[in-house]
């Protein structure tokens, strides 16, 4: 399984209401595709984020689903708009169990 070291969130602390905010999130994760082996031709197991999900007071802002394509480390950029004070949280789920988050606050003015 896969080892988080930490996750990395990029976003303005404070926006104007009706304001777009851009959003950069990473997180390291080893993703391991699954399709590889080993020199003794064993396949190494698939171990990957399946799932990304932020979510803005609560009400979902933000999805995507990854597959063994993307590569380690994720970086996902994406905007919202800003109409409240309050907290962002950011969800990963993947293989074996694995699951991380963060939350961020934004501060509306």
């Amino acid at each position: 399984m896969s080892k988080t070291s930490r996750t990395l969130v990029t976003m303005p602390k404070t926006a104007a209401k009706g304001e777009v905010v851009a959003i950069r999130v990473i997180v390291q994760h080893d993703m391991e595709s699954g399709f590889r082996h080993t020199q003794q031709g064993q396949r190494i197991p698939r171990d990957i984020i399946r799932e990304f999900v932020c979510t803005y007071n609560g009400q979902e802002v933000f999805r995507a689903e990854l597959h063994p394509g993307v590569g380690a480390n994720p970086v996902i950029n994406f905007f919202t708009v800003a109409t409240e004070t309050g907290s962002l949280e950011f969800k990963w789920v993947g293989d074996n169990g694995y699951a991380s988050s963060v939350t961020s606050q934004l501060t509306v003015s």
